[in-house]
């Protein structure tokens, strides 16, 4: 195992904020060797993934906005997309001992956030999209919080497997 207990970024290490958090961004991944919590904030039709290997004691939150890099113009990070963050995502979580296969997942976004949104709507597609690649890496999805039309925060607690789901109106959830 790395002697470095958190990596967010393949670009390299990212230290917790002052309260023990990692915070996760937009289009971004964080992984924690060490029981820190992983957060972000601002899921709309963007999907929060959680997952957690306890065997090896290693997690990792991705928030990614669209289903699939093929279908962007330009150059983007891999974590934008379902179908390359969550690859990037598990390349890293393997980096440091993760399995996918003996892995869990939580879920959470989708959310419809605009009444002239495609059909189907972004949030549904990337819904589709989280669970194909999910699937295809052999990651079992424990529990999901999808749809609705409000906005999330999501905080995933390694040490007790728990992913609390703040939504903008205000209803937590515990997965």
């Amino acid at each position: 195992m790395p002697d470095n207990p958190r990596i967010d970024r393949p670009s390299g290490p990212r230290e917790s904020d002052e309260t023990g958090v990692i915070p996760v961004g937009l289009a971004e991944f964080a992984l924690a060797t060490d029981g820190a919590t992983l957060k972000t904030s601002g899921l709309g039709s963007c999907i929060g993934v959680a997952i957690h290997d306890e065997t090896a004691g290693v997690s990792g939150l991705l928030h990614f906005m669209l289903p699939a890099a093929a279908d962007a113009n330009g150059t983007h990070p891999d974590a934008k997309f379902a179908d390359t963050g969550i690859e990037s995502m598990l390349d890293a979580f393997r980096t440091h001992g993760g399995h996918p296969a003996r892995s869990w997942a939580k879920v959470a976004g989708g959310a419809t956030m605009l009444e002239f949104d495609q059909v189907p709507p972004i949030g549904e597609r990337n819904v589709a999209a989280v669970r194909r690649e999910l699937e295809a890496a052999n990651v079992r999805i424990r529990e999901t919080d999808f749809g609705g039309y409000h906005g999330r925060s999501l905080a995933f607690d390694p040490s007790t497997g728990t992913l609390t789901v703040t939504s903008g109106d205000g209803v937590v959830r515990r997965l």
